[in-house]
């Protein structure tokens, strides 16, 4: 693989039921009032699902699967960083989504930076896919050499690495085989996949319903 490989064309994603963060007081209060009122109930609000590698993580935990390019993983960050800032317990483990072809130079990156121990260049990439739209040679590039990566260490990885290529095969073969078909998707616990549904249409209902699968 060449730099010139590492570059990816903007497709659609499916679009999850991405809550609302508000700062609106008496709206929020409304809001934790209507969460409690849902009756969460599974095959309609999470559906069950297995063999999730949890990679060491301990409960509890989500796992979400995403795409840098995903409009919706984007705009969910923001979200996905209060929930996590709500329940401190919780640790997060990301997978970045391979199935289809053109996620796959992406998903690379994404893991030659985890095994490089710079996952928390995730936020800033997502940034940057969202402004580019599409990202070229280039412009990983200055991303690499504006957050001071080694770019000889960070392509040899990205071009030899058995650990990359079996954390991509992972996404996928689990994606697959729990029927996962768009990102951001979010699994709690290893056994649980949030469904997009119109009742999770807020902050405290989409926390209700990760505290309800937590519980179980």
């Amino acid at each position: 693989m060449t730099i010139v490989s590492l570059c990816c064309l903007l497709t659609a994603c499916s679009e999850p039921a991405t809550p609302e963060n508000s700062n609106n007081q008496p709206q929020a209060q409304q809001q934790t009032d209507q969460s409690t009122a849902i009756q969460f109930q599974q095959d309609v609000h999470y559906k069950l699902v297995e063999n999730v590698d949890a990679e060491q993580a301990k409960p509890p935990y989500l796992v979400e699967y995403f795409w840098f390019g995903c409009q919706h993983c984007q705009r969910f960050e923001p979200v996905l960083e209060t929930i996590l800032l709500r329940r401190p317990a919780l640790t997060l483990v990301r997978k970045h989504a391979a199935v289809a072809k053109h996620w796959q130079t992406d998903a690379r990156i994404f893991y030659t930076l985890q095994q490089m121990e710079l996952e928390h260049l995730t936020k800033p990439l997502l940034e940057l896919y969202s402004e580019k739209r599409q990202l070229t040679p280039v412009d990983l590039q200055q991303f690499l050499t504006t957050h001071q990566v080694d770019q000889t260490t960070f392509f040899d990885i990205a071009e030899n690495s058995e650990q990359v290529i079996n954390k991509m095969q992972t996404s996928v073969s689990e994606m697959q085989s729990n029927d996962i078909g768009g990102v951001p998707a979010l699994v709690v616990n290893g056994r649980y996949l949030i469904i997009p549904h119109a009742e999770i249409n807020s902050l405290e209902a989409y926390l209700a319903l990760i505290d309800h699968l937590l519980a179980k």
